[in-house]
């Protein structure tokens, strides 16, 4: 059993927070005396438990968890996005911690290809890959893509590869190429900031995907 305290760390919000989802039924809670305390089950709701991340903010805390100094944010709310990072090591699902804070930093579309242009679409020089297409996830896939492209250059790739769109994003069985729409500056190897890798594992909400931005947010 968790006490409150315990609980809003582990899930990166605050106190106050915690109480008012007790209060609505969000979490379920037990009171023994004048404290509430929470079965570590709850950890492991599916339902975002805070709000998502304002754009500047999203972007700020990729930054941070990328080893980037992040730029046009104030001392307070720096600490308080390094305070999510640190929340992130101690809770048991940052999985779900990631996909709701982050889940507005870039429309994403979800496309099908002919499987035989996956591997020119994979290094056409005009995509930064991320999440499953990685190399740093280690889940790496010659049936998939997954990368940043600027949103302009999109409607390009989609019209010279002959990408369909498929809806329902991610739990599309037949998609296998995710386009998150946002210019992304691509590191010296030419890789996405660790950030947005950790960030699009966690949407896919996949064990394997789970387990990776477990291992990912301990070894950074």
């Amino acid at each position: 059993m968790l006490s409150v305290k315990e609980y809003a760390a582990r899930q990166g919000i605050s106190v106050g927070r915690v109480h008012q989802l007790i209060r609505t039924g969000k979490i379920h809670a037990d009171k023994i005396g004048s404290s509430w305390v929470i079965d570590e089950a709850e950890l492991r709701r599916q339902a975002p438990l805070s709000r998502p991340l304002s754009m500047t903010n999203s972007w700020s805390l990729i930054a941070l968890l990328s080893g980037i100094e992040p730029e046009n944010i104030d001392a307070t709310a720096r600490w308080r996005l390094e305070f999510k990072c640190i929340a992130l090591t101690r809770t048991a699902t940052p999985d779900l911690l990631l996909s709701g804070w982050l889940r507005e930093r870039a429309p994403v579309r979800a496309l099908h290809a002919n499987p035989d242009d996956l591997a020119d679409l994979r290094t056409d020089a005009r995509v930064v890959l991320s999440g499953i297409s990685d190399d740093r996830a280690g889940l790496s896939s010659e049936h998939e893509v997954e990368a940043y492209v600027d949103p302009e250059v999109a409607k390009e790739l989609i019209r010279e590869y002959l990408l369909v769109e498929v809806k329902n994003a991610k739990s599309a069985k037949n998609a296998n190429v995710w386009l998150h729409l946002a210019r992304v500056q691509a590191d010296a190897d030419g890789r996405a900031p660790l950030g947005l890798v950790l960030a699009d594992l966690a949407d896919h909400a996949g064990p394997r995907e789970s387990q990776r931005v477990k291992e990912m947010l301990s070894n950074r």
